[in-house]
């Protein structure tokens, strides 16, 4: 935290006209949105119904406060919308609403979503809207409500100071600019993954098919390859035996072998630790014996033992590899200022980080270059400090290191490497078993083989930062996550196990546990959480009412699960919202007036609503699955993206016969058989009255919990004799 920041932590609503009764968090798909929102339970007091146009000055001082505000359309749908909204009058959760995205948005989250609803009680409202960072909402909202009650109490409010808080929580809490790539692929491919720690350890897909990254790392990242690249001693031997050219090196802790290292070569050298980065402890282009003591002491105080290398004059170039194959590349030139004569070298450096692109952390193109221990040790060698004034001309490098994370400029070159030092790099991190590589190369011209122009190879980073490649200060952009996600999970192969989703006013438990028998007998491990608990494997691991949203998580965690089996009750999707992204089966089986006991559910249709987030949340390519004899289910239908399964207990449901004369999935009842109707043809599965009797004790009338396992049997691809088998076999029981 700065001056310019506030306690974001202890930050709390100021005392005014307008009060906050409760915040909540939801992280999945809920009632109020298909993705992760904060709601503000808000009573306007003494300003409910009373709209911004019958509030003195109150547009001037929002506009004044908030001018960036003009880009919302809101429901106008043109620039200027919002404004527009507040002239003509609204009401101040809607203002807070809008606030609370924008200040998330100029701090460089675009948040981009929300919307404000009456609630049960006059004059309160839920002020619901996206975030990126749960913090940054939570605080964005805070901020959106305090700025409000300053309009109408008149009092100061700072934006700015919020707006800086809300870059610090960003650059603190969001993913780094790889990992953010990769999910952002992940995305595309719809490929579920949730983060596990406040960094950047992703878990990437579900059940058996999961892997693990850790910004470019991954669970199938050799251990011994980052540490032999960690060490660039023994790295520089192993690249300099498989033939790759490298610098001649040495490792020592004694100061002589470095007077005569230098002495031997006749040539400068570089000093640094064995296992340092971007430049610190390090001396480049020494040559006399003074300098090789300074550096000596310099590398000495990290700690490692030394590592010396002949000095190779050219450019920095960072050459990506993935999975055994050159990806990008990139130049890489530590920032610099050039003197005029009559700036001082602090007003430079404040002129340079004012350029396009520079921004505070990891999430611009450019880094905002500090004055840290690296660069006042460059000001110590060249007897210079801040208020030095540059002479005119000269040009004074910042940075030993051309990485953007210390502020440097990154050049594309990728269409410019020579084949024989794609070659050269590909073989480099072969060497070491590194699966995802950043090969430093130095050299006066990457387009040239290295081998016959004096460039080597100087050094190989695990854990490469993609930043360089994906945002380029110049030259294209490369989309260097997607041959990692290629590594990870290769065209056509599975990311993710089977979700089947369960949710309706009753029969949820025992239609998962029908689910849970037939896919063990199946073959598969299955994860099952109902109302009886979570059950891993068939075996119990809790006992009592696992229907919420971190139950299913744990599921998708298991490594040895190859089927996720969920009981999703509206308790759960209220709480918090559903446990997972997308299912492969959503089921919805009834609403009913018995299951209406929350402050945001009034009515019949605002349940059925928040159940249908279940019928949603479906894969494309999946089915969801609804009772066609339910008029609020089946209004579901207008509402989904995947394919559609309609079942009903009787056959002339006429719902059901317009959805099989289009081809369509129906599981219904026809003179006391079990019907499959699918692609226009009408299949018997079995006889009702072959149902095992301590089943028929169980179901609902209407057999939904038998129609909708069929439908969801059928539509994995079971045989017919499969499906009535386990049927007629099944037992009530627990999850095993």
């Amino acid at each position: 935290m700065t001056q310019n920041t506030v306690d974001y932590k202890n930050y709390t609503v100021a005392e005014g006209p307008v009060k906050s009764e409760k915040i909540k968090v939801y992280h999945g798909a809920n009632y109020f949105s298909g993705g992760p929102v904060v709601l503000f339970r808000i009573n306007l007091g003494e300003y409910d119904e009373v709209f911004t146009n019958e509030i003195e000055g109150f547009f001037e001082k929002l506009s004044g406060l908030m001018p960036s505000l003009y880009e919302h359309f809101c429901s106008v749908g043109r620039q200027g919308g919002f404004f527009i909204r507040v002239k003509e009058g609204t009401l101040l959760g809607h203002v807070m609403e809008h606030v609370s995205i924008e200040l998330q948005t100029l701090a460089g989250m675009d948040a981009g979503y929300g919307k404000t609803r009456s609630t049960l009680t006059q004059g309160v409202y839920n002020v619901i809207f996206r975030y990126l960072d749960e913090d940054a909402g939570i605080f964005a909202g805070k901020a959106a409500l305090n700025l409000v009650n300053s309009i109408l109490t008149g009092e100061e409010f700072d934006v700015f100071k919020i707006i800086e808080t809300l870059i610090y929580i960003r650059e603190k809490n969001l993913l780094g600019p790889s990992t953010q790539a990769i999910v952002d692929e992940c995305e595309k491919r719809q490929i579920p993954w949730v983060r596990l720690d406040d960094y950047n350890l992703v878990q990437l897909g579900t059940g058996k098919y999961l892997k693990h990254i850790q910004a470019t790392l991954t669970s199938e990242t050799s251990h011994i390859a980052v540490g032999l690249a960690a060490d660039k001693y023994l790295t520089t031997k192993m690249l300099n035996e498989a033939g790759v050219p490298v610098p001649e090196t040495v490792e020592t802790d004694n100061l002589e072998i470095l007077l005569n290292f230098r002495n031997r070569i006749n040539a400068p050298i570089v000093v640094k630790p064995v296992t340092g980065n971007l430049g610190e402890y390090s001396m480049i282009n020494i040559k006399s014996d003074e300098e090789i003591a300074s550096a000596f002491a310099l590398a000495g105080e990290s700690g490692e033992f030394i590592l010396s290398q002949q000095f190779i004059p050219g450019n920095s170039y960072r050459l990506l590899v993935i999975n055994d194959k050159f990806v990008a590349a990139s130049q890489l030139d530590p920032p610099f200022i050039i003197g005029d004569g009559e700036s001082t070298i602090g007003q430079l450096i404040d002129e340079l980080n004012t350029q396009p692109g520079r921004d505070w952390g990891d999430k611009g193109k450019l880094t905002k270059v500090e004055v840290d221990k690296i660069t006042g040790r460059i000001f110590k060698t060249n007897n210079l400090g801040l208020e030095s004034i540059l002479p005119e001309g000269r040009k004074l490098v910042l940075k030993k290191s051309g990485n953007p994370k210390v502020g440097g400029f990154s050049t594309d070159v990728t269409g410019k490497v020579h084949l024989m030092n794609k070659y050269f790099a590909e073989r480099a991190a072969k060497s070491i078993g590194l699966n995802i590589a950043g090969v430093d190369i130095i050299c006066a011209d990457i387009s040239k083989p290295i081998h016959k122009t004096g460039g080597t190879v100087i050094e190989i980073n695990a854990a490469p930062d993609f930043r360089m490649h994906l945002k380029p200060a110049a030259g294209k952009s490369r989309k260097v996550a997607l041959p990692m996600l290629d590594m990870l999970f290769p065209a056509d192969a599975p990311n993710h196990i089977p979700i089947l989703s369960v949710t309706g006013s009753t029969g949820k438990t025992l239609t998962t546990e029908l689910l849970n028998f037939c896919f063990q007998a199946a073959g598969f491990s299955t994860g099952l959480a109902n109302s009886k608990g979570l059950f891993l494997d068939g075996k119990e691991i809790f006992t009592g009412d696992a229907t919420f949203p971190e139950f299913a998580k744990t599921i998708l965690k298991d490594r040895g699960l190859d089927c996720a089996i969920a009981e999703t009750s509206k308790e759960g999707i209220l709480r918090e919202g559903i446990g997972y992204k997308f299912a492969d089966y959503g089921i919805v089986l009834n609403v009913s007036e018995i299951d209406i006991n929350s402050d945001d559910i009034r009515y019949i249709e605002d349940l059925a609503y928040a159940q249908s987030v279940v019928a949603e949340q479906v894969y494309d390519q999946g089915f969801t699955i609804l009772n066609a004899d339910d008029e609020l289910v089946l209004e579901m239908r207008e509402r989904i993206y995947s394919q559609l399964a309609l079942i009903s207990n009787i056959a002339i449901n006429q719902q059901v016969l317009a959805h099989t004369r289009r081809g369509g999935l129906a599981i219904y009842i026809e003179q006391e058989n079990f019907i499959i109707h699918h692609f226009n043809k009408k299949m018997v599965l079995m006889p009702l009255s072959e149902i095992p009797p301590s089943l028929l004790g169980q179901s609902n009338p209407g057999y939904y919990e038998l129609l909708a396992t069929i439908a969801v049997l059928h539509a994995h691809n079971f045989e017919m004799l499969q499906i009535s088998t386990w049927i007629k076999s099944f037992k009530v029981g627990k999850g095993g």
